[in-house]
């Protein structure tokens, strides 16, 4: 697909006023931003807007993206607008009363789009006189965390899709300083359009003689008593959707609780050991857990639980009024559901003590697993700053419009659902390692966010529930594609491993992998509890260090992000290098098939795979050390990247960067040398070390061996490909020969596959006779490495003299069908020799899944003439050890 500029467009058709951004990776409607192209003029003369009302002057602000509309009388509003909205959405009812009446071609050039605000000053002044549209904007600037004098530096504009039936309005930012394009537009905030004819007032919560209101505070009665209803549906199950949500231990207690009785009647927050204790939990044994960030403020001045006041606080307790706010709003919440006890990681393991936190690390699952309820301090960098939130009532609340003339056109406007999770999924507390096991474990979540509550359980969509969406969101995507994995996989049934189960899994480690630890040596015991949860569901298969047995070697091909590098352990081991654990940034799982699908086939024996863990008992948790035995190829290579600036046309046609591979023998002479300038048709790489391709400088070259791992046949329209590990020797002595580290990833494409598994035996011919040999060579195998596309298009041209002569034959009986078929059945019997099978799948007849793995990487090459057989040979299979 072409990727033209705005300004292409533009040339190519001066009608175009507005196009679409979709996301690469999603085609969903629910992606799509708005882009106007070019700034669209004022709307047409008030009369023909309605021939009864006075036009007001144009909205400009020093831009000919002005609106001209009546002033209030096309729109009807359940709450207020200030002058700059209430003209743009008279303007948006124009559009669309002008689309109901005459039909798309007469709004052909009424712009889909209307400035709303130029510069902060109008924004806010519309928020502080309680306009709906200014608050729902600034509410979610608010969780951008983006500064107001970035916004008092741009432009504010409302667009929307035309159609007669839109589903949402767009809110852009574009600075005033710069020119408006692609580059220059940001998309901040969607409203979702429900039509009030397929949505009624029941949606938000309000019931038959209700009102709409909403309470200025997450602290306020409305607000629990909206968390107490949560959890009693969640409780009831009337439907059967929450079984997992009910599922826990009933005799299953963590070693030490807070007693939320004993904080509210006394204010002294005590201690209780549950096995101490045990008549203090006859009548009452549910708990709640908080997740909270614990910041650079909280790492010195948060009241811990150490081993010199253990014994105060279980004796006589800790005065609520040295507890951090977020503590003691946990405990006000926890009172809410009648709840005694509470466990807040740092008040219930004593932190100056390395057995105690070990112990207690690695029974994370369980505290998580069978709390009622999580407790989840979103919005707070770190202590100080509590659960609740003050906030205009009307950020929560549904915005009712509707339009004179057009009584069928009436709607509910609502943040949709990228703004209603971003407060969770971009939030402060969203950040850190450890809670998103947190998250992920807990049957049920309340969020405390920057401006409203949120539930979040086990069942699917609608039960994440909001103080916008009482009873349950509407959306079809939740947590921007992010919920928890419960709703994503099937875990009701015991050994169910099925690929949803490892796409779930997949998807854990893309997200945990950009979460930030204050302590990276818990990166591993962080994400113990998920590994014990998949491995219940995937009872005959092997927990290896963030990767499955099963999925090996596929797995092995994760890839690190320019913004990874390899992490910095303190001392004590971590991960092997094989594993993504050992990576400190975000890192990008290799696709797993477990469809049966012949995508990709692996190239290598997997002799071996252990793990040593630190507590033998949970073997999920911290390593020793780890290790897979591989028998495999090797190849000496080096890559060479490419620092110097090209123009962008190169870039943009996915060139321009000329990368270059050295593939050696093991005497370390060149073999061949590779330029990657289009990378689709030779090859590419990732550094496990950070590294970026756009910086001006970097390792002039990386020498390691390329271990081919998978290899994909020759599609219809996909040249041979083989990936693999790129490994370094970590020791030439006796006890460390044959010990390799991986340093990265190489993929090679096509016909340089072929320079990759052979190697010259005669290195003392001319460079121009080894050329011409390795020409020989591809040729020979281009079945192999070449798509049947091309295949078919190089014996075509093979053909083509004996397809003249057929043609004038043919020409010469006056018969054109006898021409095609002819060709055809030559160019047929031409691929059949190649061991190509036709009908458009050009899938080599040899089918290698019954190929033993370590034959593969030959296994679709046609036998090569005595001659060829005297000037290559192919690679030795090799026993190495991956650590």
């Amino acid at each position: 697909m072409n990727v033209l500029d705005s300004d292409e467009i533009l040339k190519r058709n001066d009608k175009i006023t507005s196009f679409v951004l979709v996301n690469p990776n999603q085609v969903d409607d629910d992606d799509v931003d708005i882009f106007v192209v070019k700034a669209p003029g004022p709307p047409p003369p008030a009369a023909h807007l309605n021939q009864t009302t006075a036009a007001s002057p144009a909205i400009s602000h020093g831009s000919n993206l002005g609106v001209t509309s009546p002033r209030s009388t096309s729109i009807s509003c359940m709450t207020r607008l200030c002058d700059t909205c209430s003209n743009a959405m008279n303007y948006f009812g124009h559009y669309l009363d002008v689309l109901k009446s005459k039909g798309e071609e007469a709004v052909e050039n009424l712009p889909a789009a209307c400035l709303l605000h130029s510069g902060a000053k109008t924004l806010q002044d519309g928020e502080d006189s309680s306009c709906h549209v200014c608050v729902f904007l600034m509410a979610n600037l608010r969780v951008k965390r983006l500064a107001m004098e970035s916004i008092d530096q741009s432009n504010i504009e409302m667009c929307w899709q035309s159609g007669p039936s839109p589903k949402r309005l767009h809110f852009a930012l574009t600075h005033q300083a710069h020119p408006r394009s692609a580059k220059n537009y940001w998309n901040i905030l969607k409203l979702q359009i429900w039509p009030s004819s397929e949505f009624d007032k029941t949606l938000f919560g309000m019931r038959d003689g209700g009102g709409m209101e909403r309470h200025s505070s997450t602290k306020s009665e409305q607000t629990r008593d909206n968390a107490i209803e949560w959890l009693k549906r969640c409780q009831a199950n009337e439907d059967g959707k929450h079984d997992q949500c009910n599922t826990a231990s009933a005799d299953w207690l963590p070693t030490r609780l807070l007693d939320v009785k004993s904080a509210i009647e006394t204010s002294m927050v005590k201690l209780v050991m549950s096995s101490d204790t045990p008549d203090a939990f006859i009548l009452q044994r549910q708990y709640v857990t908080l997740s909270h960030c614990w910041g650079n403020w909280g790492a010195s001045r948060l009241p811990v639980l150490t081993t010199g006041n253990i014994v105060e606080r279980l004796q006589e307790g800790v005065p609520i009024s040295l507890l951090p706010k977020t503590f003691v709003d946990a405990i006000q919440v926890a009172s809410w559901f009648k709840v005694r006890w509470l466990w807040i990681d740092s008040l219930c393991i004593i932190q100056d003590s390395k057995e105690d936190w070990q112990r207690e690390s690695i029974m994370m699952y369980d505290v998580y697993k069978n709390a009622l309820l999580n407790i989840s301090a979103d919005d707070s960098p770190d202590g100080r700053f509590g659960c609740f939130r003050d906030r205009d009532p009307l950020a929560v609340l549904p915005m009712n419009v509707s339009f004179r003339g057009q009584e069928s056109w009436k709607c509910w406007l609502t943040p949709d659902t990228h703004a209603v999770f971003d407060s969770i999924t971009k939030s402060s507390l969203a950040k850190r390692g450890w809670v998103f096991q947190e998250r992920q474990l807990s049957r049920r979540v309340l969020h405390f966010t920057s401006h409203e509550l949120m539930w979040e359980c086990c069942a699917e969509a609608p039960y994440f529930a909001s103080e916008t969406f009482p009873g349950g969101t509407p959306f079809k995507v939740v947590f921007n594609r992010n919920p928890k994995f419960q709703t994503r996989t099937s875990f009701k049934t015991k050994g169910n491993s099925s690929p949803e189960l490892y796409n779930a899994w997949n998807t854990i480690c893309r997200e945990y992998s950009g979460r930030i630890f204050s302590h990276v040596q818990d990166k591993l015991v962080a994400l113990s509890g998920l590994a014990q949860e998949f491995e219940v569901a995937l009872p005959d298969d092997t927990y290896l260090a963030g990767i499955w047995r099963s999925t090996l070697p596929q797995s092995l091909l994760w890839k690190s992000s320019d913004r990874s590098s390899p992490a910095q352990s303190t001392g004590n081991y971590l991960a092997p290098s094989w594993s993504w654990l050992s990576i400190d940034g975000p890192v990008s799982p290799s696709y797993i098939d477990q469809s049966g699908s012949d995508t990709a086939y692996s190239l290598v024996d997997i002799v071996d795979a252990v793990t040593t863990p630190l507590f033998p008992a949970k073997p999920t948790a911290s390593l020793k050390d780890a290790s897979i035995t591989l028998r495999c190829f090797l190849r000496p290579v080096e890559i060479r990247p490419d620092y110097e600036k090209k123009p962008w046309y190169l870039l943009a046609m996915g060139g321009g960067k000329a990368h270059k591979l050295l593939i050696k023998d093991e005497d370390g002479t060149e073999s061949f040398r590779v330029s990657s300038f289009d990378p689709s048709s030779t090859f590419d790489f990732s550094f496990d070390t950070e590294w970026d391709q756009d910086m001006e400088s970097g390792p002039e070259a990386v020498a390691g061996y390329f271990v081919p791992l998978t290899m994909v046949k020759p599609t219809e329209h996909e040249s041979l490909c083989v990936r693999g590990l790129l490994v370094e020797p970590i020791g030439a002595d006796r006890q460390t020969k044959g010990t390799y580290r991986r340093i990265g990833l190489l993929s090679v494409y096509g016909s340089h596959c072929q320079r990759v598994k052979y190697k010259v035996k005669n290195k003392s011919a001319e460079d121009s006779e080894q050329a011409d040999s390795w020409e020989r060579l591809v040729q020979s195998l281009q079945a192999t490495h070449q798509s049947f596309e091309e295949l078919a298009r190089n014996v075509e041209r093979q053909l083509s003299v004996s397809g003249e002569r057929v043609s004038k034959s043919a020409s010469d009986a006056g018969n054109e069908e006898t021409e095609e078929s002819a060709i055809d059945e030559d160019v047929t019997e031409q691929l059949e020799a190649l061991d190509i099978v036709d009908g458009g799948h050009g899938v080599a007849q040899i089918d290698l899944a019954t190929v033993d793995a370590t034959e593969r990487l030959y296994a679709l090459d046609v036998s090569m003439d005595r001659e060829l057989e005297s000037l290559f040979e192919r690679l030795a299979l090799q026993t190495i050890t991956l650590i």
